[in-house]
């Protein structure tokens, strides 16, 4: 056991080169096909991907058939062209986030993100430099999209939708607007407002457009400090999990002084569970130490937080893939004030 785990190093970089060399393009769920046959398609070396190929048979990524593989239906989740692809998460995380998560023993000995000590600066800058790197960290957030598939019901987003009259969704650092584009299609009385870095908003423009609803949405070039005032409900999803406390509270600060005393606040984030029972939060905040700086964190943790903000943290339910979405609101002595 404990030497499989020592050798789980080689099964991330196993999967990376699997996507990277466009492998499971070449393959095919039903029929089989030779290593040679692959590796023609690819430019690859036979015997060494045939040796790959083996490998990844032992991961179920890939199925033995006849003196051929085939794709399995995990390895069918690496084409770039799948539903819900995780091709972009195996290129990021067999590429720069592979590279950082080298520095770990660093990361825990100061608890320093050892990306930025690896790339000079932080994950969010080096991104923003790169296009091709943010393109590909923008895809691979929508890989773990199927946790939104609840939100629109959320009983706050129905709320707003049948209030009567116009009602605003804020989304805060929405990415490419994902989150923001359902709830706006499951609700066309609702309008929308996406706060992302300047690189992005374009892309995010683009994608509202296609999906429909880019008439009811503007997206705005901004910080956390330039949160619009006025929305019905805000949204933060997978947003604070980047940061450390002191970032969080600032963060919350910004938004609680834009919110008005009815506003409603979602949180999706995953939640360390208070004892200590397995959780993918568990794995995503060493990942996010290391990485980004931030952390995973309890429901008590949050709770302090949205607290030292003038927020009251009031439930949170389960979203798919280990998800929670949490229901804030301004505390009642800043709602009356």
């Amino acid at each position: 056991m404990l030497l499989r785990q020592l050798t789980g190093a080689w099964t991330t970089q196993a999967l990376g080169a699997f996507a990277e060399l466009g492998v499971p393009e070449a393959m095919d769920a039903r029929v089989p096909r030779s290593a040679e046959q692959v590796a023609a398609a690819v430019g690859a070396d036979p015997e060494t991907l045939r040796s790959l190929l083996r490998y990844l048979a032992m991961l179920g990524t890939v199925v033995p058939d006849g003196g051929g593989f085939r794709l399995s239906p995990a390895g069918e989740l690496l084409r770039a062209d799948a539903a819900g692809s995780l091709r972009p998460l195996s290129l990021l995380y067999a590429g720069p986030f592979y590279r950082s998560f080298g520095g770990l023993a660093g990361t825990v000995r100061t608890g320093e993100a050892a990306f930025d000590r690896l790339f000079g600066e932080n994950h969010f800058d080096h991104f923003a430099r790169d296009p091709d790197l943010a393109e590909l960290f923008d895809r691979s957030m929508a890989a773990s999209t199927r946790m939104f598939d609840p939100l629109p019901g959320h009983p706050v987003v129905r709320a707003a939708a049948s209030a009567g009259g116009p009602r605003t969704v804020v989304d805060l650092a929405g990415g490419t607007g994902e989150l923001l584009s359902r709830l706006l299609a499951a609700h066309p009385a609702l309008r929308g407002v996406l706060l992302e870095r300047p690189h992005v908003v374009d892309a995010a423009r683009e994608f509202l457009d296609a999906a429909g609803c880019g008439d009811r949405a503007r997206c705005l070039a901004g910080t956390f400090a330039d949160v619009p005032p006025g929305g019905d409900v805000y949204l933060l999803s997978r947003v604070l999990h980047d940061w450390d406390d002191a970032h969080c509270r600032g963060i919350l600060r910004h938004l609680a002084a834009a919110m008005p005393p009815h506003a409603d606040l979602l949180v999706v984030e995953r939640l360390l569970p208070e004892d200590g029972s397995p959780s993918l939060a568990t794995a995503w905040d060493l990942h996010m130490r290391c990485n980004v700086g931030g952390r995973e964190r309890t429901a008590g943790q949050y709770a302090r937080l949205f607290a030292d903000a003038g927020l009251e943290l009031l439930r949170h339910d389960p979203l798919p893939l280990d998800a929670r979405v949490l229901h804030v609101r301004k505390s009642p002595a800043d709602r009356t004030g």
